[in-house]
């Protein structure tokens, strides 16, 4: 919980007003919720679980309801074409894969999420100008958070800080 709240000072500090958070389950964007509760803040979560059929969902049916009846963004990216593009990202093809990764060896998992969250939302037309906070995890829960600048003349999100964590 202390990501969130790191985040989330970082950016009131920085009048930021979108957050964007990946969530599996839903227990983290329902923790973000808590913490931004009466902030002016959008709220945006990233999840892959969405579309999914119940047996195979992780994403919580409450949680989800709760989200969406108080304003948040719920977005389920699809690419039709995630297939094609993870193999072209394996052979080393597609310079999106190739920049993760040296996203991963450089800053970790959690930092690669957050730029792949945020990308997702660009792709999705959700995040057009400006900053935002994304914040993700490399397992359960949060762990990573970082400050992005979106734009449209960029293909990609340019990282402009990452936010320390408490323990750090």
């Amino acid at each position: 919980m202390d990501v969130l709240n790191t985040a989330v000072e970082a950016a009131e500090k920085n009048g930021i007003t979108t957050i964007a958070v990946a969530s599996t389950s839903g227990e983290t964007a329902a923790k973000l919720f808590e913490v931004l509760r009466g902030k002016k803040v959008k709220m945006i979560v990233v999840t892959y679980d969405q579309g999914r059929l119940p047996p195979e969902r992780r994403f919580r049916d409450d949680i989800l309801r709760d989200l969406l009846e108080n304003g948040v963004t719920v977005y389920a990216h699809r690419c039709r074409l995630l297939f094609w593009r993870k193999l072209i990202g394996r052979l080393g093809l597609n310079p999106w894969y190739k920049y993760l990764r040296s996203i991963r060896e450089r800053y970790g998992t959690g930092i690669k999420v957050c730029h792949i969250i945020v990308q997702m939302l660009m792709e999705g037309g959700i995040l057009r100008e400006g900053k935002a906070v994304a914040i993700a995890g490399e397992k359960k829960g949060a762990d990573s958070a970082a400050i992005f600048v979106v734009s449209q003349k960029n293909k990609w999100p340019i990282l402009e800080e990452i936010i320390p964590s408490p323990s750090s």
